[in-house]
């Protein structure tokens, strides 16, 4: 028994030793049109926290909030686990993958959704601290329940409404 529980806490300390913590996150702009209405700016912030375990493997928490000039916002809560599958000295390709919580809300509208899915993404290493990032896209599942309507969705979303830009700094 203290042969195993050694053997864990040297596991911890050895893992533990190698990971780092950044905080960052990722900012959106993009003009959104409703059917014949007129376009309308959409916009979102997404602040994150992640924790590095090594070069290929990151967890975190996103929290956001999306909104539209007209008083129509969702906040946002994602964790995510992301798998960096090409690795350069400057840039590295990752997938991200997540399970979200929405909450739409504004001009009457209160009700939630949530999501699980794949989030492709790019970042570009700018030094040893401060990082790129830019996430384009989703593949998954996504769930809104409006009242007694439920809209659900599953496939690919690459569209001008789902593209992130954002800098990531490392402790």
């Amino acid at each position: 028994m203290k042969k195993i529980f050694m053997t864990m806490a040297a596991m911890v300390i050895a893992a533990s030793a190698s990971a780092q913590v950044y905080i960052g996150g990722c900012a959106g702009l993009s003009s959104v049109k409703y059917g014949k209405a007129d376009s309308k700016m959409q916009y979102a912030l997404v602040p994150e926290i992640g924790y590095e375990f090594n070069k290929n493997w990151e967890a975190g928490l996103t929290i956001g909030y999306e909104g539209v000039e007209d008083g129509y916002n969702t906040f946002e809560l994602a964790p995510y686990a992301r798998y960096t599958f090409c690795n350069t000295k400057l840039v590295d390709l990752f997938l991200e993958g997540t399970v979200g919580y929405k909450h739409f809300g504004g001009n009457g509208r209160d009700y939630d959704g949530f999501e699980f899915g794949i989030k492709p993404g790019l970042k570009v290493n700018l030094s040893d601290h401060v990082a790129f990032i830019t996430k384009v896209g989703f593949f998954g599942y996504q769930q809104e329940n409006e009242g007694a309507a439920k809209v659900k969705a599953f496939g690919v979303n690459l569209d001008g409404t789902n593209i992130q830009f954002g800098v990531n700094y490392k402790f």
